[in-house]
């Protein structure tokens, strides 16, 4: 008769354990982060007041919706004129000054370059819809021509706020509360908008949460 005592552990096998320890291993960190072994990302909120990446988002979004309804001038100053809408050399030098601030300020150049570039796709967006309803409607259109070389100022002003902004903004860029609270700010900016520059103010937010984590 065979005893009640528990036979021994065969050679060469261990008893059952955890699979592995949080953290254990680089090869591991998915899986950590998968069963809650990693530490969560802080919130937007977290900073000083008024210094938080969702600050930074927000103010992102406003200059955006200031931008589209800034477009209304430039439409104006260029409806019944040979001036085109889009303006590549413009667009470019554009381009080239914010990379260059953002290198400056210590962000991603290139997200910042396709933000810009979203920017300006809104405002062409905009002068094209208005350009049109002016044609089709002349009585719609502007009492009076604007002077691009007032609006410029005030275009170059808002570049600059921008960079500033998404420097504020970029620990937000990869979070998965990046779309949430961008959102949420878009549709307290889009308030007081007409459809036009709602559509404009969507058409210039794409690029700011890419998905990117900062590193």
């Amino acid at each position: 008769m065979i005893g009640s005592r528990a036979l021994p552990p065969r050679r060469g096998h261990r008893r059952a354990g955890p699979a592995f320890r949080c953290g254990a291993l680089p090869a591991l960190a998915v899986l950590a982060l998968l069963a809650g072994c990693a530490d969560p990302a802080p919130p937007l909120s977290d900073g000083p007041a008024g210094a938080a990446p969702a600050d930074g988002l927000t103010r992102i979004v406003q200059l955006a919706a200031e931008r589209a309804v800034l477009s209304d001038r430039v439409a104006a100053a260029k409806f019944g004129t040979p001036a085109p809408v889009t303006d590549p050399a413009r667009e470019a030098a554009v381009l080239d000054g914010a990379r260059a601030d953002a290198t400056s300020a210590g962000v991603d150049p290139e997200w910042v370059a396709r933000v810009f570039t979203d920017q300006i796709a809104a405002s062409t967006q905009v002068q094209n819809d208005l350009i049109r309803g002016w044609t089709e409607r002349p009585d719609t259109g502007p009492a009076e021509q604007a002077d691009l070389t007032q609006v410029r100022p005030e275009l170059d002003r808002i570049g600059d706020e921008l960079v500033a902004a998404l420097a504020l903004a970029a620990p937000a860029r990869g979070h998965e509360d990046c779309p949430t609270g961008l959102a949420q700010a878009a549709v307290a900016a889009a308030r007081p908008l007409d459809d036009v520059h709602k559509a404009a103010l969507g058409r210039g937010l794409a690029s700011v949460c890419d998905g990117t984590a900062e590193g």
